[in-house]
């Protein structure tokens, strides 16, 4: 699939009642002003076509929407904390192959990891740092969560004492992603007195509710041996 842009239009009832924002292709639209289409612009709930909405700058309010080619059973080919699960949970064997897979994901090249913690969403993926809906600022799409890096580095420090072939992998990535997580939640704390609800991905910077005592007080827990 891909984004592309829309053009937000009014459509209600057939009598023109109730009438709701809808979102209209902007190669449809453009069709439509052109009678190159008699395509139904609007839902069927809300089949009465009303009017475009403005921008305030005297053009058309669009929005950016993803557009899948077609939905199927498949792998989501998306790289995020989801993907990090078996190791999260420690459903591995320490000699699993599987987890070397897993671990592999932490690699910097994969976008997942960086200099504060991990991120929800890898970099470079379609959907990173995009916002949840218009007004809405992207939420598991990227931001660096406390409770999932905590549930990562124990897990990387219980495979680090066990023995197996990853053993030596997972006892670096737990003392570098341990440093990052401390480090940066000390900074932030250090320069506004307050712990965070999530991290900036792309600066590290505390964001959104703040003070956040839940789960980024895990810190703590973190800087245990």
């Amino acid at each position: 699939g891909k984004f592309a842009q829309h053009v937000v239009v009014k459509c209600g009832k057939s009598d023109g009642s109730d009438p709701i924002e809808h979102t209209v292709a902007l190669d449809h639209f453009k069709q439509l002003q052109q009678g190159q289409s008699t395509k139904q612009p609007c839902p069927p709930s809300h089949p009465k076509f009303l009017f475009p909405l403005g921008d305030g700058r005297g053009g058309l309010m669009m929005r950016e929407k993803f557009v899948s080619k077609g939905e199927r059973l498949q792998f989501v080919d998306h790289t995020g904390y989801i993907s990090l699960f078996p190791l999260l949970l420690r459903l591995l064997p320490p000699d699993s192959e599987r987890l070397g897979l897993v671990l592999d994901l932490l690699d910097p090249a994969r976008g997942l990891w960086s200099d504060w913690g991990l991120r929800s969403l890898a970099k470079g993926d379609p959907m990173y740092l995009r916002d949840n809906a218009p007004g809405d600022a992207p939420y598991w799409r990227g931001p660096i969560w406390i409770n999932c890096n905590f549930l990562a580095l124990a897990a990387l420090r219980h495979y680090s004492a066990i023995e197996g072939p990853w053993r030596e992998r997972a006892a670096a990535l737990a003392a570098s992603l341990s440093s990052n997580l401390v480090e940066n939640i000390k900074t932030n704390f250090e320069a506004t007195g307050f712990l965070w609800e999530q991290y900036n991905p792309e600066s590290g910077v505390g964001q959104r509710t703040h003070p956040f005592n839940g789960w980024s007080s895990l810190v703590v827990l973190m800087m245990l041996p």
